[in-house]
């Protein structure tokens, strides 16, 4: 530890003499940033130089968040300009760039937003700005959000493939899409609520910022695609100007403006003193599938955006391993659990769930979810005793679904035959030879409801709630995070900040404490004893549903029906 403070004043002073020498510097009026593409929510995780070269270097929005912050304190700086290329982002990840550009307005600078088009998302980020300049040429292309989802089952019968399904709730759907032709009511019906809220949250924005009344957004919208006059004229943009023309066009022709990227300028910014050695708040992820086993992350950027291929897999083994470390390690006085998960299996995310809770009894816990935390994405957050969640953020999906295939016909139509020896009354309970027998299925049934139970009891313990109540928000609807803390599932619309804030004024923790993620487990830890007896209770649980499980036809699991496009 001697070595770490040692290592800190040299730091610290090698800090400050460089902050005395930058303040000679002359720092540009606006500060260029280029978006595009897909930023995470976090910084990537500790990874092997293998896997750092493989994926490259992706910035994250923490990472963005830090080095605005910084142009923000600067007084010398006027504002920022944001050039907006595509960005391949979810509607979450947008309102945490909305948030910053809100901080920067806070400290008196200008922001721009500048774009040779505007689509849905870089128009909705748009909003939040204080000008909008478009491109010569350029164009506002059609706004409006719609949902495509692809059904199955008229091509699987074709196939000779069926699934057959058991679940609690026609609302927990994940499993639609191959058992149906089209689309339920219910299904129907919850879509329509899913975007009927993100919707209203970007006609809001642009009503807002752009001063435009919700009576006329209709019209406006309905008038879409604007090209570069029109959108002047309809209030869509504020200007035009080709970007090697923004020094005069922001200035004027005798004085422009000096503008400079970031990657020119950053070191013009202060630097803040580095952390001190000692606690520090630790980052445990459960992101992609939650899966039994280990946790597993790909070796690159994933080539074909293909659902299931090349995901990220957080497993209970490694997860809980990591929150162990999490637990034991004194230094870390609190927990930041971020979760970008639409769920997965039933029995980790109760292994998971468990060792959080233990967390929770000795060390401030909150939840911070991403673009998605449905069904076990929401079941590991109960433990949390505040979860924060963006306005757009998919989340619910309260409920439990087990399926297995069956493919007999597929077989014969391939000429294949199958023979079969049994031992044992269950051993083909989750054969693909056949459906369940009406005394399997109800079998199945009831065990799936005795989990949903448990599910609830953890949603209505974690939320101060009734089981009944949660009951009449769960069956696995889907919720947006607006949605959400209407209901009682969230309690407070935000992101990674004010997350750390929650977070931080309940540890009583300085802001500069560092933010350290617990990397993927090199040893492996023992069961740290229980601190309450239904936390004993809660373990002996998830014992018997692992053994009940191996029964089942398949995996039983909390998923939600996540694959449906929403542009």
């Amino acid at each position: 530890m001697l070595i770490a403070y040692l290592l800190y004043i040299i730091r610290s002073g090698l800090t400050l003499l460089g902050n005395l020498i930058k303040k000679g510097r002359r720092a540009p009026d606006y500060v260029m940033f280029t978006l595009h593409g897909s930023y995470p929510d976090l910084k990537e995780p500790p990874e092997g130089l293998l896997q750092r070269k493989m994926k490259g270097t992706v910035k994250s929005l923490q990472e963005l968040e830090a080095e605005l912050k910084l142009v923000g304190e600067n007084p010398r700086v006027k504002g920022v300009i944001f050039q907006l290329g595509n960005l391949a982002m979810p509607f979450s990840r947008l309102q945490a760039l909305r948030d910053m550009v809100k901080k920067l307005q806070e400290k008196n600078k200008e922001v721009i937003t500048w774009a040779t088009s505007y689509d849905n998302q870089t128009y909705y980020l748009a909003t939040a700005a204080d000008r909008i300049l478009l491109q010569k040429g350029g164009f506002v292309y059609t706004l409006g959000l719609g949902s495509r989802q692809l059904y199955m089952k008229k091509a699987l019968d074709w196939a000779g493939i069926k699934f057959d399904v058991v679940q609690i709730s026609p609302y927990k759907s994940a499993m639609e899409r191959f058992i149906r032709s089209d689309m339920s009511e219910e299904v129907r019906e919850m879509v329509t609520w899913l975007m009927g809220s993100q919707y209203e949250q970007l006609i809001g924005a642009i009503s807002e910022e752009r001063k435009i009344d919700k009576e006329e957004i209709e019209s406006f919208i309905g008038k879409t695609p604007f090209n570069g006059e029109e959108a002047v004229e309809a209030k869509a943009v504020d200007g035009i100007a080709n970007s090697d023309d923004l020094p005069e066009f922001l200035g004027t022709a005798d004085k422009p403006v000096k503008i400079a990227s970031w990657n020119e300028c950053r070191r013009v910014f202060l630097r803040p003193l580095p952390p001190s050695p000692g606690k520090y708040i630790a980052v445990l992820r459960v992101q992609g599938n939650i899966v039994d086993g280990k946790s597993q992350r790909p070796p690159g950027r994933r080539p074909i955006p293909i659902p299931f291929l090349f995901n990220e897999q957080t497993g209970d083994i490694t997860f809980v391993q990591q929150a162990r470390m999490a637990l034991k390690d004194k230094r870390a006085r609190a927990v930041l659990l971020y979760i970008d998960s639409g769920g997965g299996s039933a029995a980790s995310s109760e292994a998971m769930s468990s060792t959080l809770r233990k967390i929770a009894a000795k060390k401030p816990l909150v939840a911070m979810m991403g673009s998605v935390a449905g069904s076990g994405g929401y079941y590991v957050a109960t433990p949390a005793s505040y979860i924060v969640a963006q306005p757009s953020t998919i989340t619910g999906s309260i409920g439990v679904i087990s399926a297995k295939i069956v493919n007999s016909a597929f077989l014969e139509k391939l000429l294949l035959n199958r023979e079969t020896i049994q031992r044992g009354k269950r051993d083909l309970f989750g054969s693909p030879e056949e459906p369940f027998t009406d005394e399997e299925r109800e079998q199945a049934w009831n065990f799936i409801k005795k989990v949903y139970d448990l599910f609830l009891k953890r949603v209505a313990d974690s939320r101060k709630m009734s089981t009944e109540d949660i009951d009449q928000i769960g069956g696995g609807r889907v919720w947006t995070g607006k949605q959400a803390l209407e209901r009682g599932l969230v309690d407070e619309l935000g992101g990674l900040e004010t997350a750390l804030k929650k977070l931080r004024s309940m540890a009583n923790l300085p802001e500069n404490t560092p933010v350290v993620e617990i990397p993927f487990p090199k040893r492996y830890f023992a069961p740290v004893p229980s601190t309450s007896a239904w936390v004993d209770f809660a373990l002996d649980n998830l014992g018997q549903i692992q053994k009940n499980q191996a029964i089942l036809a398949g995996p039983l699991f909390f998923s939600w029906s996540g694959d449906q496009e929403t542009r």
